[in-house]
C-alpha cells in the first residue's frame, strides 16, 4: 500500500516536471488612438528607411531586460514574435507614413529603380531596461539623400520612459513609445531639410 502511494506522488512529481511556462509572443505596435487613417497619397516624399541596426546583444528572440549596469537577462518564455529589426524598422515606416502623410515610404531591401527623395539609417546601441523600472532607446541616426551617397544630417538620440508594472507587456509597450518618438524626431529632420531645399 504505502509502495502505491509512493509510486503515486512520484507520477504526481514527473507530471509536474515535464509541464512548463507557455512561451508569449510581443511585438512593437504604436498606439492606435493615435494613428489617424492611412494616408494614400502618391505626392508625399519617398523615403527609404534601411534596417534598425542592433547590438548583438538585442539580435535575439528573446526579450532582453537589465538588471543593473553590468548584468542582462533574457525573457525565457517572453520571445520577440518576428525579427526586433525588422519589427522597429516597420513601426517607424508606419510612424513616418502617418505623419508626412505619404505612402511612398519604405523599408529596405526597395528595387534598384526606385527613386528616393531621402534615405534614412538609425543605428541603435542600447535598447533595454528593468521590468518595472525605466526603459532606454539610444542611438544615433542618419538622413542621406536620395542615391545614399551624401549625409544631410546626423544626430544623436536618446530617450526614455517608465513602465507601470514589472510585466513584459508594459516593457514592449513602454519599448514601442520609444519607437515612436524616435519615429517624430526623424519627421522633425525631415521636414527641417524639406524646409532647407
Amino acid at each position: 500500500m504505502l509502495r502505491r502511494i509512493w509510486m503515486g506522488c512520484l507520477l504526481v512529481l514527473m507530471a509536474a516536471c515535464g509541464s512548463s511556462p507557455k512561451t508569449e509572443f510581443y511585438e512593437l505596435n504604436a498606439d492606435m488612438s493615435s494613428i489617424s487613417q492611412a494616408a494614400n497619397l502618391s505626392e508625399g516624399p519617398a523615403i527609404g528607411v534601411w534596417q534598425v541596426e542592433l547590438p548583438n546583444v538585442l539580435d535575439r528572440s528573446e526579450i532582453v531586460t537589465r538588471d543593473n549596469q553590468y548584468k542582462i537577462a533574457l525573457g525565457d518564455f517572453s520571445w520577440w514574435a518576428s525579427d526586433l529589426s525588422q519589427n522597429m524598422s516597420l513601426l517607424i515606416v508606419t510612424q513616418l507614413s502617418q505623419s508626412l502623410q505619404s505612402n511612398r515610404i519604405v523599408t529596405s531591401p526597395w528595387p534598384s529603380y526606385r527613386k528616393n527623395d531621402y534615405q534614412i539609417i538609425v543605428r541603435v546601441q542600447r535598447f533595454d531596461g528593468e521590468l518595472g523600472g525605466e526603459v532606454v532607446l539610444r542611438g544615433l541616426w542618419s538622413l542621406l539623400d536620395g542615391d545614399g551617397t551624401e549625409e544631410l544630417n546626423r544626430q544623436v538620440f536618446e530617450f526614455k520612459t517608465g513602465t507601470a508594472d514589472l510585466t513584459y507587456q508594459e516593457m514592449v509597450a513602454a519599448m514601442s513609445r520609444l519607437t515612436v518618438q524616435l519615429s517624430e524626431q526623424l519627421v522633425d529632420g525631415i521636414i527641417d531639410q524639406q524646409a532647407m531645399q
